[in-house]
């Protein structure tokens, strides 16, 4: 790290996780956080003692950043850059002093007094319709993080959404505009925008959970819709998308949740929204939601998440459940997590009754073909191929294997 002399070092402190940033030389960053983080509130010091593992600094190359756990810095392209690593940083770091809530990487609105989530992954929509719901005047508990508590209620980080740019054309004038009037921090890449006054929940407040909202956007115009899922969609989501780590839970992550998200899948509606531009459909998910209409029954998932064609087990070799494999249902789904590895897998109704079946005595293929076909009424010869695939799924995921 080269400084200039006369640099003033100046430190961060925030609440639930105190002293935590050094910045030399660098106001323009604490401007800038300072904004992208209006519901989590800074106090900056002169700096004292020994330096947080966690600094940034501008020397005469640029802006600078510390990489956490290494000895390594990185350099940042602008101050809103910063804001953005920053604020991830942060958040981490909270998550680690307030070990009893599980991090969720989802966006969450408040709608009717309750939570919507939107677990999904990077680049799938959930900073655009975060943003979209505040300009319709929804009030937002984040766009990326949300805190579980073990009571089961969200807790909000105070952090402001942050879009990419440049927008497409494809969004509303109105979309548009609201972004530009209420933007924050920003740069050729990113801009926060900052909702007004009561429109972002601040650090720490909570809220029921209402519904999980799983995404579904078209660079095309098409009209919104909501789809009605199984609850085990949004219950893989939950169990991917989370933050929470191994070892504050002393064993393997997908057991430790699986418990405190259960509860929640078999209370909670799993919806999918289908929708182009995101001011639309936040407004039709808020009135589906607030009960002005239904969402549409989706199509039931495959058999097994694994099982994609007809295997080439040995059909007459009796097959019994596998070792280290802990169950759980949901509804007339099944969810298998296989110990060694904690992989999920997760089975509709024909596979939780080969399991099912399984459990009591150990069963060929053609057995448990015979079986099913029977209880369903349905030829025998194509029931028993689906059997072989999904045997074939199950023992190459360790779920099953060879009796005796």
């Amino acid at each position: 790290m080269s400084l200039a002399a006369d640099a003033a070092p100046v430190d961060v402190t925030l609440p639930r996780v105190g002293r935590c940033l050094r910045v030399y030389n660098a106001p323009e960053v604490l401007e800038a956080l300072g904004r992208a983080m209006p519901g989590w509130p800074l106090r900056c010091e002169p700096a004292a003692g020994f330096s947080p593992e966690l600094y940034v600094y501008r020397d005469g190359a640029g802006l600078w950043q510390s990489d956490p756990g290494t000895a390594e810095e990185f350099m940042l392209p602008s101050a809103a850059s910063a804001a953005c690593s920053l604020a991830a940083d942060l958040l981490s770091l909270r998550l680690e002093q307030e070990s009893e809530l599980v991090g969720l990487h989802c966006g969450s609105v408040e709608i009717g007094g309750r939570l919507a989530l939107f677990p999904q992954s990077s680049r799938a929509g959930k900073s655009t319709l975060a943003t979209a719901f505040a300009a319709a005047g929804y009030r937002l508990f984040g766009d990326d993080v949300l805190g579980l508590s073990p009571e089961g209620r969200g807790v909000a980080m105070g952090v402001a959404p942050r879009l990419r740019l440049p927008l497409p054309a494809s969004f509303s004038a109105e979309f548009a505009d609201y972004t530009r009037r209420r933007a924050g921090p920003e740069d050729e890449r990113y801009r926060f925008v900052v909702p007004a006054d009561g429109g972002l929940a601040r650090s720490g407040e909570t809220c029921p959970l209402g519904a999980l909202v799983l995404l579904e956007r078209h660079d095309t115009p098409v009209s919104p819709e909501v789809l009605t899922l199984a609850p085990g969609e949004g219950l893989l989501q939950l169990l991917c998308q989370n933050f929470a780590r191994a070892d504050l839970f002393q064993q393997p992550l997908p057991e430790a949740l699986m418990a405190r998200f259960l509860s929640l899948m078999e209370q909670l509606p799993c919806l999918l929204l289908r929708y182009g531009e995101p001011l639309a459909g936040a407004r039709y998910l808020a009135r589906v939601l607030e009960g002005g209409e239904a969402g549409t029954p989706a199509s039931p998932p495959s058999g097994s998440a694994a099982a994609d064609s007809a295997g080439t087990v040995d059909r007459t070799v009796p097959w019994r459940p596998g070792a280290g494999v802990s169950v759980y249902p949901l509804g007339e789904e099944l969810f298998l997590i296989h110990a060694p590895s904690g992989d999920i897998h997760r089975l509709n109704l024909t596979g939780r009754l080969v399991w099912q079946l399984l459990q009591h005595e150990a069963l060929a293929i053609a057995e448990l073909g015979a079986l099913l076909a029977d209880h369903f009424a349905a030829p025998a010869d194509a029931v028993t191929d689906d059997v072989a695939g999904l045997i074939q799924a199950l023992y190459g995921a360790g779920l099953v294997a060879p009796a005796g």
